[in-house]
């Protein structure tokens, strides 16, 4: 039995990795900005904390009443995705991006590093989108540069909580048929079963590094 915290887990992929974790009979704890009734539905084998990742000082209150049980599975899953290009920048929704899918990440760990431990896995859901490497088309400006910020706070993280024996990775789970994506794409249940059977494979020889959701290595 492994304790799992899981940001973003309301809706869409997040909610379906807590269905996940908790059908398998894990102890899984939700930070989400509101609640929903598929979440609710998950009670008692599931607990939540109302929180905004954007804001630490309300993270680090959500880490104390959560208290000092260990975490075997942290999962940064809450983002956000506003389509733009050269000719259509909004730099508001540019920052928010960067404050939700760089910041929040970072939040998060920051407030819960305490309760990690040799053998904890820190997942950062990320995308090929944040890869330089592989940007072919130029867009989505805001949420190619906030994720490839994160990527950046995978591979920091990695390096720093090797010492404590934590494994730190961003995985792609391709695209997924939720409110983000309009619902095109594979079936959130369907990628969180390949996540989390990829995230079971993981340990610290793996750290620092980006993957998509069956475990084959993308270039940063």
């Amino acid at each position: 039995m492994s304790r799992v915290l899981i940001t973003g887990g309301e809706t869409g992929l997040g909610l379906e990795l807590t269905r996940a974790y908790s059908a398998a009979g894990d102890i899984v704890s939700v930070i989400c900005r509101e609640s929903s009734a598929e979440l609710d539905a998950l009670a008692p084998h599931v607990n939540y904390a109302k929180a905004d990742v954007r804001d630490p000082g309300v993270i680090d209150q959500v880490a104390k009443e959560i208290g000092h049980t260990p975490i075997d599975i942290l999962i940064n899953n809450a983002g956000i995705m506003i389509k733009d290009d050269i000719n259509k920048i909004d730099l508001a929704a540019l920052r928010l991006q960067f404050e939700v899918n760089a910041l929040g990440p970072l939040n998060i760990v920051l407030a819960f590093q305490q309760l990690l431990h040799t053998g904890s896995r820190v997942i950062n859901i990320s995308s090929r989108l944040g890869s330089i490497d592989d940007n072919e088309t130029g867009d989505d400006y805001g949420y190619r540069m906030s994720k490839a910020a994160q990527n950046m706070l995978t591979s920091n993280l990695s390096i720093q909580l090797r010492k404590k024996g934590v494994c730190v990775v961003a995985l792609h789970p391709g695209i997924v048929a939720t409110g983000m994506t309009g619902g095109f794409g594979t079936p959130a249940a369907k990628v969180a079963n390949d996540l989390k059977i990829t995230i079971e494979g993981l340990d610290e020889r793996f750290t620092g590094k980006f993957f998509d959701r069956f475990g084959k290595e993308i270039p940063w």
